[in-house]
């Protein structure tokens, strides 16, 4: 296996991983990264839409409109009066700001727990690398889809 092919086969096990870890923190509360990912996108932003969030994740509006649809069912987000009627503005609901702080300062004690005993040089390195990496695909996916 070439160098390219191993670090290729670590980035995605390591993701892999880590969302695994993350969704066992998020199942003690019904929830998955799935969901996660439109909570997060939901408070960062304090009001948004389907197609706000699709863009954001980039996926298919109806698969962001499934999540939302069990958002909604179990009260994490409600929906907002708007003028236009084909665009739902969401916010997160009071159980949902609760639930959603919850998780995150679970996640935060995982993340940390995770990275205790590495050096925050390499740490903060290996975070630009990543980020490098990850503006160059998106720049590539740009070029061939946008």
């Amino acid at each position: 296996m070439d160098t390219s092919s191993r670090f290729r086969f670590a980035l995605l096990r390591c993701a892999r991983l880590l969302g695994d870890e993350v969704n066992a923190v998020l199942l003690e509360h019904d929830l998955n990264y799935s969901l996660w990912q439109s909570l997060v996108i939901i408070k960062m932003n304090g009001q948004c839409t389907a197609l706000d969030i699709a863009h954001e994740l980039q996926i298919s509006k109806p698969a962001v409109t499934k999540r939302l649809n069990t958002l909604i069912e179990m009260n994490l987000i409600e929906s907002l009066p708007t003028t236009d009627k084909r665009q739902k503005l969401l916010q997160l609901s009071t159980l949902g700001e609760q639930q959603f702080q919850q998780c995150s300062d679970k996640i935060d004690d995982l993340e940390t727990e995770l990275l205790h005993g590495f050096d925050k040089s390499q740490l903060k390195q290996a975070h630009a690398f990543i980020l490098d990496f990850m503006n160059s695909l998106q720049s590539r996916k740009d070029q061939h889809h946008g």
